[in-house]
């Protein structure tokens, strides 16, 4: 599949990102600790401080674009008596994070596949809402923030983390040619395709700034109440409450 040509058309865009995340996922945890240079660890660590004072050990919580569960699994740690579900599009990360739970015998998580877009739950129902990089991977992210609004409880939290395109335009171009050059060769060693990995830089490009990612949170029925950008805007970590 060409990926200028997916990137550029909402409606497929997800056929793209769907098909390229299940031929990552057996591989997915290894390359996101080494392309982070292990940074992406603390970051998750960072987003768990933000929010393990904010719920209640019986809470109900959803991990929207879960990939594998690790932060399923963090955040099942914080609600010893409450419920996690990790959502994600593609069914072979879903099948990898059930693996995972089986296997570490956590009992309060639940993995299920679902599009952030048209979530199956109901109006104000979910007391924390996390994701690990996967805003900028759905066709409308917007859709998505109003999705989470509407299943959040009134003071419910949503504590994302993602990539981000910076505003200043050399560190912008230095910091996407590095992906792009990397991911590439990431991608044709592991998978005999550089797009596989390239996607990243690209999806970037085409992404918003941390500043306006947090402008559309207020927009679509959230306040925001702390942001933490990292990399020079390159990541950025927000956490927003839904608005009473």
């Amino acid at each position: 599949m060409d990926l200028e040509e997916h990137l550029n058309d909402p409606s497929r865009k997800q056929q793209y990102v769907t098909t390229m995340f299940d031929i990552i996922a057996p591989k997915y945890d290894w390359f996101t600790r080494m392309f982070s240079f292990g940074m992406d660890a603390a970051w998750k660590k960072e987003l768990l401080g933000h929010v393990k004072d904010k719920v209640k050990p019986d809470s109900n919580c959803i991990d929207l674009a879960s990939g594998t569960g690790d932060l399923s699994v963090a955040v099942s740690q914080i609600v010893p008596h409450g419920r996690e579900t990790g959502i994600d599009i593609s069914p072979e990360m879903v099948k990898i994070a059930k693996a995972r739970v089986e296997k570490a015998g956590v009992p309060n998580v639940t993995f299920q596949i679902g599009d952030m877009t048209a979530l199956d739950l109901p109006d104000a129902s979910v007391d924390l809402v996390t994701i690990g990089y996967g805003l900028r991977n759905v066709p409308d992210f917007k859709a998505a923030l109003r999705q989470i609004a509407r299943v959040l409880k009134p003071g419910g939290i949503l504590a994302n983390l993602d990539f981000a395109r910076p505003r200043n335009g050399l560190w912008r171009f230095m910091y996407l040619t590095y992906l792009t050059i990397t991911g590439n060769i990431v991608g044709w060693w592991m998978h005999g395709e550089g797009a596989v990995y390239g996607y990243i830089s690209r999806s970037i490009a085409k992404f918003v700034s941390w500043q306006d990612l947090s402008k559309a949170m207020e927009e679509c029925g959230l306040e925001v109440v702390a942001t933490s950008p990292k990399l020079l805007g390159g990541v950025c970590l927000h956490v927003a409450k839904r608005k009473a």
